[in-house]
């Protein structure tokens, strides 16, 4: 389900990719989600949780490898982060995350209050 989620977002253009890329969308507030890898490293993940708690973004992390990413937006090498900037059915993708729908086998974490 989160799939095909992510995949209508990427279709409306309203996924960015990359850490610098993501925590730029952050600052700018444009992101309204930031799914994180929990491959990722230390350094990122304290970055990207420090820059979404600061600016009040919605953050999941946890249950998907940079892979696992990856293969959902269609993409050959892996993605640490990835921002939705509101572009497309991005509130079905956070919905989804919460409720742990997803094609890949996956447990995520909710970061942050809905509020």
């Amino acid at each position: 389900m989160t799939e095909r989620y992510i995949g209508l977002c990427m279709a409306a253009g309203g996924v960015r990719t990359g850490v610098d890329t993501v925590l730029g969308e952050v600052r700018a507030h444009r992101a309204k989600l930031v799914l994180l890898a929990s491959d990722a490293s230390d350094r990122t993940k304290k970055q990207v949780t420090d820059k979404c708690t600061y600016y009040n973004v919605k953050l999941f992390s946890g249950g998907y490898t940079g892979d696992d990413i990856a293969r959902m937006l269609g993409k050959k090498s892996s993605c640490a982060a990835v921002a939705f900037i509101g572009k497309g059915p991005w509130e079905s993708v956070k919905e989804a995350l919460r409720k742990g729908q997803t094609d890949v086998p996956a447990t995520t974490e909710d970061r942050k209050d809905d509020h």
